[in-house]
């Protein structure tokens, strides 16, 4: 099969998905305010897969495998840290939500899942950011509003029922001009795609409360 230019170029003509134009939506969470933060300064993100599983069975002289469910992986998220250590209070409020260290005991699952959702943006997405400080990397970093529009989403992918199970330590070091990270884990029940976004569809029918 040979591909004329035309046609490649027809099929490039509606973009290219660039891994580095993406955001992370996170939800409010009790004695946090401003998830926004933590959406701009998300600095890689895993877009979640999906694994059928399957068992073999003998068919005569044959094995095959038989599908009896599915599986997802864990979504790992790394976010730049402000001086005021936004990202780590963040998930350190989530994970007390999920479990009374102090106590020993876990909560309840319905008492601390959420949804979250990964956007691949498309191309010329123009974050639109105000620092209010001097310092570049921040130290009271304010979003002035949802600075992402509808038709500049290509694709959603909204994880069920989420919450963190693993925030990495953190790592310091001596060379000069290195910002730190954080890392953490979420798990959740499933994941459902939206190609596209809906010009009507307002965002919070993605996250409730972003």
């Amino acid at each position: 099969m040979t591909f004329k230019v035309d046609q490649l170029k027809s099929a490039v003509s509606q973009g290219l998905a660039m891994t580095n134009l993406f955001r992370v939506l996170l939800p409010p969470i009790d004695a946090v305010s401003g998830p926004y933060q933590l959406n701009v300064l998300c600095k890689t993100a895993s877009m979640p897969g999906r694994q059928i599983l399957t068992n073999e069975r003998q068919y005569g002289v044959k094995r095959q495998k038989i599908a009896y469910g599915h599986a997802v992986e864990d979504v790992n998220l790394t976010f730049h840290l402000l001086n005021n250590y936004g990202a780590k209070e963040y998930f350190e409020n989530w994970m007390n939500q999920v479990f009374d260290f102090e106590r020993g005991e876990a909560y309840f699952k319905k008492e601390y899942e959420k949804d979250i959702a990964i956007q691949q943006l498309k191309k010329d997405v123009i974050f639109d950011l105000s620092f209010q400080v001097s310092d570049p990397f921040g130290l009271g970093l304010e979003i002035t509003g949802d600075v992402v529009t509808p038709d500049q989403i290509a694709y959603t992918c909204k994880l069920h029922n989420a919450f963190p199970t693993t925030m990495n330590a953190i790592e310091f070091s001596n060379e000069p001009g290195q910002i730190g990270e954080i890392s953490v884990s979420l798990s959740y029940t499933d994941w459902e795609a939206d190609y596209g976004f809906s010009v009507d569809r307002a965002l919070d029918d993605v996250i409730p409360g972003v």
